[in-house]
């Protein structure tokens, strides 16, 4: 029998965290869903723990193969899956209790897509806390295109992350809704734009997903210039996207300001690099300084402010001044 949801979890040097990612899914399980586990060439005891869980639990389809990034693991799990649907968990990650029937529960509308919401699990402090905003239900499954787009992002920063998202796997296969291997960011470039496309989505208005933040050694976590050049790379992806879709003026300046948070990490991370390097990415950030005077939140339109006197220079300086501060206050 196809099971209707296919849960896809890559897994790289995840010893620490993936025993409580697979106990959160099969916990849950109602006969409904199978887990697509993908070992993407961990170097620690990751893929040992995937095989004692697969030889156990009849659910989980576990593989493995050479190191090729997050989105290479996603397309190969997409492939290897089953399922009528698809969603994404990442191994660090777990699912809270009753987030697998809740959807199960919606999926039987048949929606191309599902969208619920999330709560963060601070790494530090063991706090868990809600994501912040809730969506108008009615809005949400009225809306598409361009229009669902802007609502999301209307007053808030929405978070792309995929796996936000439950998919129809005949609608992600039907408009080849892969994603771009070789990148950091991923969640960026896949989510607007297999949301612009659908026609029929469901909203659950609860966390569906638990995310760990300020993991010691995560992406997010540390500066590398492979991060910075890839978050440089998605404004260039942002004017490519929104060109190639015909996005109006109005949609494409509100994806630019929905990566505000992004754009103000970029400028305190130029003062990694040498003088001459960083004088030519803050070059290439000038051109997005609408970000900052357009974005909802009071510190951008601060720093707007703040560079207009001062330059962006000063502006990057003192954020890194900032982000210094912070950095030091953590270890401590």
């Amino acid at each position: 029998m196809q099971p209707l949801l296919s849960i896809i979890i890559p897994a790289y040097n995840v010893e620490k965290y993936l025993k409580q990612c697979l106990d959160s899914v099969i916990k849950q399980d109602n006969g409904k869903i199978e887990i697509i586990l993908v070992n993407d060439g961990s170097t620690d005891s990751t893929w040992q723990i995937c095989c004692v869980y697969a030889e156990r639990c009849p659910l989980i389809h576990a593989y493995t193969k050479d190191n090729g990034g997050l989105s290479a693991a996603r397309n190969f799990g997409i492939k290897k899956s089953n399922g009528m649907y698809v969603n994404f968990l990442d191994s660090d990650d777990y699912l809270p209790d009753g987030a697998i029937e809740n959807i199960c529960h919606r999926l039987i509308e048949q929606p191309e897509i599902v969208i619920g919401l999330y709560d963060n699990l601070y790494e530090i402090t063991g706090q868990v806390s809600f994501c912040g905003y809730h969506l108008d239900k009615n809005k949400v499954e009225s809306l598409t295109g361009e229009s669902l787009l802007m609502y999301l992002m209307s007053g808030r920063i929405y978070d792309w992350y995929v796996w936000l998202l439950t998919v129809n796997k005949t609608y992600l296969l039907d408009h080849k809704e892969y994603f771009c291997e070789g990148v950091l960011f991923e969640d960026v470039r896949w989510t607007p734009n297999i949301l612009l496309h659908a026609k029929k989505i469901a909203y659950i208005d609860a966390p569906l997903y638990i995310y760990r933040r300020n993991r010691i050694g995560s992406i997010t976590a540390t500066f590398s210039k492979n991060a910075f050049l890839n978050k440089l790379d998605l404004f260039h992806y942002i004017e490519s996207f929104s060109k190639k879709q015909a996005l109006s003026n109005e949609t494409k300046k509100a994806l630019f300001v929905n990566m505000s948070n992004l754009y103000v990490s970029t400028l305190f991370e130029t003062w990694s690099f040498s003088k001459a390097e960083r004088k030519q990415y803050l070059q290439t950030l000038k051109k997005y300084k609408f970000i900052l005077s357009e974005s909802a939140r009071t510190y951008h339109h601060l720093l707007n402010i703040i560079w207009n006197i001062f330059g962006v220079t000063f502006v990057s300086y003192l954020l890194f001044l900032r982000a210094e501060w912070v950095r030091k206050k953590k270890i401590k």
